[in-house]
Parts: structure tokens; sequence; C-alpha cells
């Protein structure tokens, strides 16, 4: 018997961070939620992947896994060497995809949602080789890219609706080493039309800036609203300076 049944509130026009959801168990209990209140949905083993990955058909972590790749690939690099802070890593379905493409190196996760880490576990036992709660602002992540030699901050989802700020990105990109890669997949309104602080630094860095050389910035469809209509995202791939 199914583990459980979801139903989607398909209302036109919901914001992405409203949109809804209802879970209803076998043993008749429901319990609705909205699909942005991370540490509710990951404590359902499965929900997930089949609300985000499946139904709305999520495409932000093959894209990125996949564009850093092929960049690595075009400058002569191994994805094996890759060592990842993967920022937003929730319950690892970006770590998942970014080994899957060749990243050898530890995978380190970082994510707001306390119950993040313990999902990560259970969802993909032993895919991070540490993984702390917090955001990119915090002062833990100097040591975590030190102490694990990490050389690419990547997060597929976590820019835009307000996770993330443009001075905890600055700060979190500049305590790694010349060389280092950035691949994360952005809302299409801090691209096109620089919206608040994040997108002028995103643009800032489009312009070379911060030691930074762009070398992928292509539109994608992210997801699917619950609604139907589809939701547009950029991947960007940059390099830091040697």
């Amino acid at each position: 018997m199914p583990r459980f049944s979801v139903e989607l509130d398909q209302t036109q026009g919901t914001d992405q961070t409203e949109e809804r959801l209802v879970v209803s168990f076998p043993d008749g209990t429901r319990d609705e939620m909205r699909l942005h209140e991370y540490d509710r949905v990951y404590a359902v083993p499965g929900l997930y992947e089949e609300v985000v990955q499946r139904r709305l058909q999520c495409r932000s972590p093959v894209e990125l896994a996949t564009a850093l790749v092929e960049q690595v690939h075009a400058r002569g690099e191994d994805p094996a060497d890759l060592r990842v802070l993967d920022f937003g890593a929730g319950n690892g379905v970006v770590g998942e995809e970014l080994r899957g493409c060749g990243v050898g190196g530890p995978l380190v996760g970082v994510d707001a949602a306390a119950g993040a880490p313990l999902a990560a576990e259970r969802d993909r036992p032993g895919l991070y080789a540490e993984y702390v709660v917090g955001d990119l602002a915090s002062s833990e992540i100097p040591a975590l890219v030190e102490r694990h030699r990490l050389n690419c901050l990547a997060g597929a989802g976590a820019l835009g609706l307000g996770h993330v700020s443009a001075e905890s990105l600055a700060q979190a990109w500049a305590a790694f080493p010349p060389g280092a890669w950035l691949a994360a997949t952005v809302s299409e309104d801090l691209i096109e039309e620089q919206a608040g602080d994040l997108g002028g630094y995103l643009a800032e860095l489009r312009a070379g800036r911060h030691g930074t050389e762009v070398l992928e910035l292509r539109r994608f469809r992210h997801r699917l609203r619950m609604s139907g209509e589809p939701i547009h995202y950029y991947v960007i791939v940059a390099r830091r300076d040697d």
C-alpha cells in the first residue's frame, strides 16, 4: 500500500511560497502544509521527490550539475577533483545529482531547515561528509571551506524568494580559494530585472567583478507551478580567477 497520497492546490496565481498540498496517509490522517514549509515536507520520506521532482518536474538539480561539469571539462579540469559546499542542500537531491555527474570530492551540506540533515542521512546515507544547519551568512562557512579544502560553491533553487541575501552570498564566495567554481540556479527576475541587492551582486559577477568570470548563463524551465504554468530560472556557472 502506498505510504501516502498527495493532492496539490492548483489555484491559479498562487505565489511559489504559498503553494499548498495535502498529504493523506493509510491510517486516514491528513496533513496540510505549504510546499515551502521544508521541515514538514522533509519529515515525510519521499514527499519532496514526489511533489517537486516528479509532479512539478523540477530540473534545477540536473541543469546545475550538468552545466557545472561541462564547464569544468571545458577548462581541462576533472570534476572528480571538485569538493563542493552544497547550499540549500535539503535532503540531498542536488548532492546526489552532482555525485552522479562525476563530482568525486567531499560534499558538505548547508541548509536553514533544521530537519534537512536528518532527512539527507535518512534518504541518502553517507552522501555528505558534513552537514550544518545555517545559511551562507554563518560564521562556520570559512571553517568548512578550510577543513574540507572546498573548491566549489553550488546551490540549486536557493537564489531567489528571499532565501539568500547578496551580503551572505558575497561573504561565502569570498571564502573560496582562487580557481574555485560557483554554480547556481537563479530566479529569472534576479537576472533579467537585477532585482534587489542580490540581483545587483549577480550583475557585478557577470561584469567580471569580485575576481570572477561567468562562463555560462542560460535560461531554462525550473519547474511547474502547482497550477501548471512554467517557472523559469537561469543556471549560472562561474570561476574565481587563479
